[in-house]
């Protein structure tokens, strides 16, 4: 008797911590899409933001020599980011560490991350960002970045920036 209450006890035990997993509703990221731009449309969503360039930059190592990160709204629920990293001729790779697509309810709560794209590089340069995605209506948002320029394996400079803000 005591091996059947204790083997009942197990298996309601498992099955109470298997129920929350089960039916735990989550928000999932989204998955942000390519967007073809004119250069035109592209220097648009960027006037929206500054765009720095290394006089701006007193912290700059001498690789990034330009850099922007911006945000426009498109249709009710449409997030169209643009960003670019530009690096001095001795650049070999240059794009993002990271991005970080941040929403918040109004001016008076706190940002919180919505979804975080990493180790976004090209061998070139420079790089371009242009991308969309699709947001829940309701909220402000902003993105964070990390611009990434690399000369060699000793020579790196990061820098952050933060876009405009847009509400939905």
């Amino acid at each position: 008797m005591k091996k059947f209450l204790l083997s009942v006890i197990s298996i309601f035990t498992v099955i109470a911590t298997l129920v929350p997993t089960v039916f735990a509703v989550s928000e999932q990221a989204p998955e942000w899409q390519d967007l073809l731009l004119t250069e035109e449309e592209f220097n648009a969503i960027l006037a929206n933001n500054t765009i720095h360039s290394v006089d701006d930059n007193t912290r700059a190592t001498g690789l990034i020599s330009a850099y922007a990160i911006a945000i426009s709204k498109s249709g009710t629920n449409t997030l169209n980011i643009a960003g670019k990293t530009t690096g001095t001729a001795d650049v070999v790779k240059s794009g993002f560490k990271e991005v970080v697509v941040q929403r918040r309810v109004n001016s008076s709560s706190s940002w919180t991350d919505y979804v975080t794209y990493k180790d976004i590089y090209i061998d070139q340069i420079g790089y371009v960002l242009s991308k969309s995605l699709t947001v829940t209506t309701g909220y402000q948002y902003r993105v964070t970045c990390i611009h990434y320029a690399k000369k060699n394996i000793f020579s790196v400079q990061k820098i952050d920036n933060v876009s405009n803000i847009i509400q939905f």
